[in-house]
C-alpha cells in the first residue's frame, strides 16, 4: 500500500527517490553523476556532501513517524493501525558470555532488514527534503545514504559554500529535532569539476 502510495503521489517530498521503481540504488547513482557531468560540461563545480547518519533506523521515534504518517500522507484507519502494530510491542534483548539481559520494550527504529524499514525511514525523513531543495541545493536519497550538492561557476566557490553550509546547519537542526544524528566523522565533502 505505501509503495503504491508513493506511486500515485503528486507530493515531492513523499518518496525524494526512486523507491518506488526496480533498480532504485543503480538509477540513483547515474542521476547524481549526470547532474555532476552536465554542470562539468557547463564549466562548472559541483560541491557534493555525503551524509553519514549514525544508527539512523534505530534512532526513528515511533511517535513522530506515526503522526508524520498521518498528517503529512494522510495514511489512517486500518493501514496506520497495521504500520503501528509492526512498530509498537518490539523488545530488544542482549546475549553475553552464555546469559540474556532482560528485555527492553523498543519507543524507537525501524527494522532495516525488512521490506517496510527503508520505506519507513524515508517517508520519516521526507520533509527534509524539501529543507534542502530550500536552500538551492539538490539532494538524493537511498534509504540512509544521502547526497547532497550543488554547482556553480568556479569564480562562485565561495558563496556556493556559504550556501552549502546553511543547508548543512539546517539539516543538522532537523536531524536534532528528530532524533537522528549526523556522523560528521564520517560525513564527506568532495569538490569536483574540470581544470578551469
Amino acid at each position: 500500500m505505501l509503495t503504491d502510495y508513493c506511486a500515485i503521489s503528486t507530493s515531492t517530498t513523499c518518496c525524494p527517490i526512486d523507491s518506488r521503481r526496480t533498480g532504485a540504488i543503480t538509477r540513483q547513482r547515474p542521476r547524481v553523476l549526470s547532474d555532476i557531468y552536465v554542470a562539468a560540461d557547463k564549466q562548472e563545480v559541483t560541491l557534493l556532501g555525503l551524509l553519514d547518519l549514525s544508527a539512523a533506523f534505530d534512532c526513528v521515534d515511533h511517535d513522530i513517524l506515526l503522526r508524520r504518517l498521518r498528517q503529512s500522507f494522510g495514511i489512517g484507519g486500518t493501514a496506520l493501525a497495521w504500520i503501528e502494530s509492526f512498530l509498537r510491542g518490539r523488545t530488544q534483548q542482549v546475549a553475553y558470555a552464555g546469559s540474556l539481559s532482560a528485555a527492553i520494550l523498543l519507543l524507537c527504529g525501524v527494522p532495516q532488514s525488512s521490506v517496510l524499514g527503508p520505506l519507513l525511514f524515508l517517508l520519516y525523513t521526507a520533509e527534509l527534503f524539501d529543507i534542502i531543495a530550500g536552500t538551492g541545493l539538490t539532494s538524493h536519497s537511498y534509504a540512509d545514504d544521502t547526497q547532497l550538492y550543488i554547482s556553480a561557476p568556479a569564480p562562485f566557490a565561495m558563496t556556493t559554500v556559504q550556501q552549502f553550509v546553511s543547508c548543512f546547519e539546517k539539516v543538522d537542526a532537523w536531524m536534532s529535532s528528530n532524533r537522528l544524528k549526523m556522523n560528521a566523522d564520517k560525513t564527506q565533502l568532495i569538490w569536483l569539476g574540470t581544470r578551469q
